[in-house]
């Protein structure tokens, strides 16, 4: 195998390697993002025998979660540092070995596409434990395989099980899956076995799943609320109108994307895709253009605002992914040489990030000192009874404190104030007295009755902090209690 695979594919497959640790390194610690958190608390709840979506509420799939609680479960982090690291650190080890494996199957040309891909993800976000990141390798694969159409012996089970991870994984990713599940099952529909094999491999992955969520409070959470509600908030609605609008994404980021050096990369492989879109209608591939054409359309039904990173940009990173691995899988091996140009102008730009070495105390003090201190507070004032709500979204309180949330909201946003349901439910929960408030915005309940009967504390001298404990519980503090409170930077103003 090493004979057949040369030594000096090898070799620039550990220098790629190591240059990804260097780079994401930087990002063990930064930024911070209640999505990547909502995975970790709600992960735990699952560690502590609780089965998803039955007594924390969550829209997401369950694919993060379980993951997450596997991680929990491994590395037994005991602090908010800890956990944020080794979900990163894993990211780093998810992509390596998905390279490797890219790599192997679609030819070495894949080195650059996929190279380059790590050197911009994170403008999306794409180092953080969120659902786009674990799934951007793996629709990748799914893609590149279902355009060559040719499959191994057995590898229908493998494709069917990495579909039924995504499918767990990340919701939005559905059109797209079924597109190619029911495109797949036309095409084998002579050969049993194979549609056997693939549907088998997303069963398993759907039987293991089961085993994790209370399957009612699954539709409710993750199905019925998002398709009623989130989905037409969000503004994607009808998806032939979304299609159609993403079918047009290329143009308008050429037009109106940002001009960041990352963004004007991701540019030129639109550029690049066009090139390739011109060969194959030379050749009258018109098939092969259909798929490419509706594949990136379907990846993209979220996010049409192109000016946009970061945290209002990430849900791009998908389709950014394959903008750029589309072309270079269709180079010819010897053409794998063209993404040394692009790699070395990224190396260029994160030549910090890879020559400095990160100051993680600095990162844990800017992104999460806040939030640290005050969990700590509660977890060293609380009785075992004792609980918090926190709006709209500081979630880590929950984890750091080890304190159940009052209800099963750990999060509320402006939009669950929209479900008339769901606003009566957490405004019923604050009519329960929680002990502990962390407040940065009521999002449209209307709270000031409410909080008279708090007593608001400031943090490190701020006017407000938004913390809160009930003041009938406070007025019975003892004087260590106190010290600890202040301990923590928090004193009732």
């Amino acid at each position: 195998m090493i004979k057949k695979y040369q030594w000096w594919k090898i070799i620039i497959l550990i220098l790629c390697f190591f240059t990804i640790f260097l780079v994401q390194q930087q990002n063990l610690l930064k930024p911070n993002f209640v999505d990547e958190q909502d995975n970790f608390v709600v992960a735990k709840n699952l560690i502590n025998g609780n089965k998803i979506y039955t007594n924390i509420f969550s829209h997401h799939q369950p694919g993060t979660y379980i993951l997450s609680a596997a991680i929990q479960k491994i590395t037994k982090p005991n602090s908010i540092e800890i956990l944020i690291k080794r979900h990163r650190q894993f990211i780093i080890l998810w992509s390596i070995v998905w390279i490797i494996f890219i790599t192997w199957r679609f030819g070495f040309q894949m080195i650059g596409a996929m190279m380059i891909l790590e050197l911009i993800k994170n403008k999306y976000l794409g180092s953080l434990f969120l659902a786009e990141s674990l799934v951007i390798a793996p629709m990748i694969y799914l893609v590149l395989s279902f355009l060559e159409n040719k499959l191994a012996k057995n590898e229908p089970f493998f494709w069917g099980l990495i579909a039924g991870i995504v499918g767990i994984t990340l919701a939005p990713m559905w059109p797209v899956l079924a597109l190619m599940i029911l495109t797949f099952c036309w095409r084998y529909r002579k050969k049993a076995k194979n549609i056997g094999l693939m549907i088998g491999g997303g069963a398993l992955v759907s039987a293991i799943t089961l085993c994790f969520i209370n399957i009612s409070g699954y539709f409710e959470n993750a199905i019925l609320i998002n398709q009623k509600y989130y989905i037409s908030i969000a503004g994607g609605g009808n998806l032939i109108i979304s299609t159609i609008k993403s079918l047009i994404t290329p143009f308008f980021y050429l037009k109106d994307g940002l001009n960041l050096p990352e963004i004007l990369l991701v540019k030129f492989f639109i550029l690049i895709l066009f090139i390739l879109l011109l060969f194959l209608i030379k050749e009258k591939k018109w098939q092969k253009i259909l798929w490419i054409l509706l594949i990136l359309s379907l990846v993209n039904l979220r996010n049409f605002e192109l000016q946009k990173i970061y945290y209002d940009g990430f849900h791009l990173l998908i389709w950014v992914a394959l903008i750029i691995t589309i072309p270079f899988y269709f180079l010819k091996n010897k053409w794998w040489i063209l993404g040394l140009l692009p790699i070395i102008y990224l190396l260029f730009l994160n030549r910090e990030s890879i020559l400095n070495k990160p100051d993680y105390k600095q990162d844990f003090e800017i992104y999460y000192s806040r939030i640290f201190n005050m969990s700590e507070a509660i977890r060293t004032t609380k009785n075992e009874s004792d609980s918090l709500l926190a709006i709209p979204d500081e979630v880590l309180g929950y984890w750091q404190a080890e304190i159940s949330p009052k209800g099963r909201f750990i999060f509320f946003y402006k939009w669950m104030t929209g479900v008339d349901f769901l606003k009566k439910e957490q405004l019923n929960n604050f009519q329960l007295n929680p002990e502990y408030l962390i407040i940065k915005g009521d999002e449209g309940l209307n709270l000031a009755e409410t909080l008279r009967k708090y007593t608001d504390f400031s943090y490190r001298g701020s006017e407000s902090s938004e913390f809160f404990i009930r003041t009938d519980v406070y007025k019975n503090f003892s004087k260590e209690k106190i010290e600890r409170l202040n301990y923590y930077g928090l004193k009732a103003i």
